[in-house]
């Protein structure tokens, strides 16, 4: 009786270890022990920086970045969607769960823009199939006038044949 109870015993344990080991081999070969790849969070996604004079300089936004994922982020470069517009990351490698600060700078005095309110964005290129953007709101007011611009605009009788 014993010995019957005892060979019962192994058969399940034997069973037990072929069932743990058969899904453990499947979760591998489906990539479940993989780490994530790495997935950057910007935050806050916009911020409107409102009214601002050309006569005031330069205004910034720091953002957040943080990583997401599970495996390391690198960042290969950071884009901005006109030159009036820069952006500055302070990390080049974002380990998982970390978070780098993002600052966008707008220059009210580059060039000219239209009237009313417009967005620039900066972009975040790294090591994923995606990226991360933040944008800005912002509308210029031209106090010291157009003709004091960095880049004037031209005038349009200069332009025709």
């Amino acid at each position: 009786m014993i010995k019957l109870a005892v060979n019962k015993f192994n058969i399940i344990i034997v069973g037990l270890a072929i069932l743990v080991s058969g899904g453990a081999i499947y979760a591998w070969r489906i990539g479940v022990f993989e780490p994530k790849p790495p997935r950057l969070a910007v935050l806050p996604l916009e911020y409107d920086l409102g009214k601002v004079k050309q006569s005031g300089g330069v205004v910034s936004r720091t953002f957040a970045a943080r990583n997401e994922g599970g495996q390391d982020a690198a960042i290969s470069e950071v884009l901005t969607s006109c030159s009036c517009t820069t952006a500055e990351i302070g990390k080049k490698i974002i380990k998982p769960g970390e978070t780098a600060d993002l600052k966008v700078i707008f220059d009210p005095n580059y060039h000219f823009e239209d009237e009313g309110r417009f967005f620039r964005t900066a972009t975040i290129k790294y090591n994923s199939d995606t990226s991360a953007e933040a944008k800005i709101y912002v509308e210029v007011d031209y106090d010291l006038g157009k003709d004091k611009l960095k880049f004037p605009p031209q005038n349009e009788e200069e332009h025709k044949d």
